[in-house]
């Protein structure tokens, strides 16, 4: 992975570089964009999972401020490059499922070997992240084709999850007198707060993510109107926890005392059995872009450059 972020930003750097050479010749002028658009696609966070486990096909989205500096020159039939980068806000969610059945023995303080079985016939987890999002890429235009391609920093700013646990038991057997009790206070039972979770997901980590895009634009409203599709493909494992430890499994029970009843803990999907978690989006894009001020050219006759003697020049 640190190969292909090190080969797109040399691209990049390269890319820039060649164009800086083109305006020291008096070839090419400088010029820029701003836009605002929107992403909305599937995917998103994909946890993987020490046990057996469904996920469901997440929903991401992000709401784009856009900034683009071109380099323009005047032969039409050679594409335009720069460099595009900006700040979104994106969000991002995903869920994780899995029926839960575990038998472990243990000895409680006065010595009684138990035996416990704890079944859930489903729990969900899903999780949802907000995030400032920062851009930095090499941008190509030709003939109203434009092709993005760089890295997209994410910064977690809101990390939440919700899980809900469907039809739930747990079991306690004595070994020593063959006798069981299912979902006693004094053997542990899981309370109606733990069948439905809502809190601050803490595993959440830093968002580094290959960024490509592609589209078509068009003149809209007097401007340019640009859409097409996104690929992100995180570069980085985006839980900071430390994994799976079946002592920590969903749920678990704290063994009865003399004085005390048994108490059941119920812990969230991830911090029980994620081991990691990736990033990967795919969708459709749209950004409405505004050309920047500019003096108009002369007036002349014989001038090709279009309407009030401006240049014309591609947006993204």
């Amino acid at each position: 992975m640190k190969k292909i972020v090190y080969i797109v930003l040399l691209l990049s750097l390269l890319s820039v570089s060649a164009v800086a050479q083109r305006i020291s010749d008096g070839v090419s002028s400088r010029w820029w964009t701003i836009g605002a658009g929107m992403r909305v696609g599937f995917g998103s966070m994909m946890q993987k999972a020490d046990v057996e486990s469904d996920r469901t096909k997440g929903f991401d989205g992000a709401v784009d401020g856009v900034f683009n500096y071109y380099f323009h020159h005047r032969n039409t039939k050679l594409p335009f490059f720069g460099v595009r980068t900006g700040l979104s806000v994106g969000y991002k969610q995903n869920s994780i499922s899995m029926p839960i059945d575990l038998t472990y023995k243990t000895v409680d303080s006065e010595g009684r070997s138990i035996t416990y079985h704890v079944l859930a016939d489903n729990v969900k987890e899903t999780d949802r992240q907000m995030s400032l999002e920062l851009p930095v890429m090499f941008a190509a235009w030709y003939k109203n084709i434009f092709a993005n391609l760089g890295l997209r920093v994410g910064i977690p700013a809101v990390s939440r999850y919700e899980q809900k646990m469907g039809n739930h038991s747990v079991t306690a057997t004595f070994d020593d007198y063959d006798v069981s009790l299912t979902d006693e206070l004094v053997t542990g039972k899981i309370s109606l707060d733990d069948t439905r979770m809502k809190a601050k997901l803490d595993a959440a980590g830093f968002n580094l993510c290959l960024a490509l895009e592609g589209g078509y634009e068009f003149d809209f409203l007097g401007n340019r109107l640009s859409a097409g599709i996104y690929v992100d493909y995180g570069l980085v494992d985006n839980y900071k926890g430390n994994g799976a430890h079946f002592a920590d499994a969903d749920p678990s029970v704290i063994d009865p005392s003399t004085n005390t009843p048994a108490s059941v803990v119920v812990n969230t999907l991830t911090d029980s059995y994620v081991s990691s978690v990736g990033i990967f989006d795919i969708g459709v894009r749209a950004v409405y872009s505004w050309r920047h001020p500019r003096k108009s050219a002369s007036k002349s006759k014989g001038n090709s450059h279009g309407a009030k003697g401006r240049p014309w020049r591609p947006l993204m």
